[in-house]
């Protein structure tokens, strides 16, 4: 097995785990522990920092990260905040989350992620919660092709 496989391989383990444990301290109400582990993640999987990754939009973003499985990861780190805003009753920061992981789903979409069944109920779920006609026109047209 090559190394470069085996270190994306790990980088996938680690994200998963991750998520795993923040939407557990989101459901058990530890919204500090969810939202460190978000920052952690972000800056342990994708290299960056979480609040510098949602300065940009979509497009710029997912361009920073190159590879549509890394724009995918932020799609759902970014989906798990929308959660735990939503959680922590603040609406109008979950709105906001919700409709940037969709613009990430459809970004990794456009790099050449495939998705798979997890993905698509997400996107699913995700249109279902998010006003589309908050998109961009470029995003709305790729939604429809989605």
């Amino acid at each position: 097995m090559s190394i470069r496989k085996d270190f994306i391989e790990r980088t996938l383990e680690q994200f998963v785990e991750a998520l795993t444990r923040l939407i557990k301290a989101r459901r058990e109400h530890r919204f500090s522990d969810s939202l460190k582990a978000i920052r952690e993640t972000s800056l342990s999987t994708l290299g960056m920092e979480y609040s510098t990754l949602l300065m940009a939009d979509a497009e710029s973003t997912s361009r920073l990260l190159g590879t549509p499985t890394r724009v995918k990861m932020l799609a759902m780190l970014v989906r798990e905040d929308g959660e735990l805003m939503k959680a922590q009753g603040d609406p109008l920061t979950a709105d906001s989350r919700f409709l940037l992981s969709l613009e990430l789903y459809l970004e990794a979409m456009t790099l050449g992620l495939n998705p798979d069944t997890a993905d698509a109920t997400a996107i699913a779920e995700l249109r279902v919660i998010v006003d589309t006609a908050s998109l961009s026109e470029r995003h709305q047209r790729m939604l429809v092709l989605a």
